[in-house]
């Protein structure tokens, strides 16, 4: 299958060694650790459901070593690297290449022992999400995405399948992370939510993401924009045909931004519909 080139600067050899060094990395240093952490390698962060393991960080150490090399210009963001140093995230705005690393995504999933965590991958240049991976450690299984070449799925075995959302009639099913939101927000959301047939989170971006591009699901909402959920996601959706904006202004979601609420749904009419049900949530 012939897709074209990645636009530079992530070349297909860049993409190639990028993936290539996720899976190196679950393989050595997030498997191996699954359903075997000690108490005294999970840690908690802002709260008890916020939660960091050693396998993060030494996941995110042996990724952003592997970046520097292929990007040795590139600003790398990893979310525990901004958990201990918050002004990093500032620096994107300066930064003609960012590489933006969860080294695990669905951390309280992975500590609890639930099979449904992933790696997520972005790289922004001057702003915009340029390329973006979803890696599955349990499958062995990845997305990735080029901007304007499309969203692949690939397995171990070598198959790759172009991703393309084509389904059709009013949202039905969506991910939306309830328990995120202020409680008084909560007791205006929940009722509403009633009206759909299928509600759900996952705790883990990736999945959800995954899901989503795919064509399982038809939307998903977020008020928490820490770029490493969503800058990877965001491009694979939209590569997919669907379609995402921020929910107040319908500007285009940027990697940069860091209030409001994105929302992402299988085309611009359900994303339409979806706005009118959705529109007062506030953070």
């Amino acid at each position: 299958m012939s897709r074209g080139p990645i636009p530079s600067p992530v070349t297909e050899e860049h993409a190639a060694a990028l993936v290539k060094l996720v899976r190196d990395t679950a393989r050595i240093e997030i498997l191996p650790r699954f359903r075997s952490l000690s108490e005294s390698e999970i840690e908690t962060k802002s709260g008890a459901n916020d939660l960091v393991t050693v396998s993060d960080r030494v996941a995110e150490s042996r990724i952003a070593e592997g970046i520097a090399q292929l990007f040795p210009s590139a600003l790398i963001v990893g979310e525990e690297a901004v958990a201990k140093s918050p002004t990093l995230l500032d620096r994107m705005s300066d930064s003609e290449i960012s590489v933006i690393v969860d080294p695990i995504d669905g951390t309280w999933n992975y500590a609890n022992g639930l099979p449904l965590f992933g790696v997520m991958l972005a790289i922004v240049v001057d702003g915009r999400t340029a390329f973006g991976l979803l890696y599955d450690p349990m499958s062995d299984g990845w997305i990735t995405a080029s901007a304007r070449r499309g969203a692949f799925r690939h397995s171990s075995a070598g198959t790759i399948v172009r991703i393309s959302s084509t389904q059709q009639g009013d949202p039905k099913t969506g991910f939306v992370p309830l328990f995120l939101y202020p409680k008084e927000t909560q007791r205006w959301l929940a009722p509403r939510l009633v009206e759909f047939d299928r509600i759900m989170s996952f705790r883990c971006s990736c999945h959800e993401y995954w899901l989503l591009a795919e064509g399982a699901v038809d939307f998903m909402i977020s008020g928490l924009l820490k770029p490493w959920d969503h800058a990877a996601g965001e491009l694979i959706c939209r590569e997919a045909g669907l379609h995402a904006a921020m929910l107040d202004d319908c500007a285009p979601y940027s990697a940069l931004r860091s209030h409001g609420q994105l929302l992402v749904a299988r085309n611009r009419q359900s994303w339409e519909l979806l706005r009118n049900c959705f529109l007062e949530v506030d953070l």
